[in-house]
């Protein structure tokens, strides 16, 4: 019995964690910001201790920090630490996207084309939230497509230290909204499994997302 009851505290844990990371990457907590276990937990509808065990996982993860009066904080998030996260990304995305397109097939590529979309009707919303949280889907949906779960989950590892700050990067003018993507580029690429198109189009969506975070919050 007590496993069982371990067992279904770990899924509640677990469960909260993804809630939280989902959180953190869309910019809904915001660098600088103070987690209060109880507030959390009321929020969820559920009890303090998955919350705080949940917590704990991520400042292990390096997503969150604690204070020694046993506070979590979302951390600044510094130049040197965004460039470095920044780099790495690039080696992990292009490694799965780079499989993404060797096992894409027509039913994929339609699945990519409706969440894009989806983004780009979010991005031309008010809602920074529903803007990242659309970019998220449509990328870990591409990732997803590579057909590596570790990989995606070290990529989603470095999205979530750096989402906060994410949150800098909408809204943006309906001009930019509407005009031509990097994504429009990826999914030409992806339609004639060309590689080398599709590395360059997510690359350049990285660099493109540093230079506004540059101006918009490194300034």
């Amino acid at each position: 019995m007590f496993d069982l009851e371990k067992a279904q505290r770990m899924s509640l844990t677990l469960q909260v964690e993804a809630r939280l990371k989902s959180a953190l990457i869309v910019g809904a907590l915001k660098p600088g910001a103070r987690l209060v276990t109880k507030d959390i937990a009321e929020q969820l509808g559920t009890s303090i201790t998955p919350v705080r065990e949940a917590l704990l996982r991520l400042v292990s993860s390096g997503a969150l920090d604690a204070t020694p009066a046993q506070a979590f904080l979302v951390p600044e998030i510094s130049l040197s630490r965004y460039q470095e996260i920044t780099t790495i990304r690039k080696s992990l995305e292009v490694m799965a996207v780079t499989e993404a397109v060797r096992l894409m097939d027509a039913d994929k590529l339609e699945r990519l084309h409706q969440l894009y979309d989806h983004f780009r009707t979010a991005k031309l919303s008010s809602s920074v939230e529903q803007a990242l949280q659309a970019n998220r889907t449509f990328r870990f949906q591409l990732y997803e497509y590579a057909q590596m779960p570790t990989l995606s989950v070290l990529i989603e590892q470095l999205w979530v230290r750096i989402g906060p700050c994410f949150n800098y990067l909408y809204p943006q003018s309906e001009e930019t909204a509407q005009g031509h993507h990097n994504y429009d580029d990826l999914l030409e690429g992806l339609a004639g499994k060309d590689v080398n198109r599709c590395v360059k189009a997510i690359l350049k969506s990285i660099d493109d997302g540093a230079t506004i975070l540059m101006n918009q919050y490194f300034r």
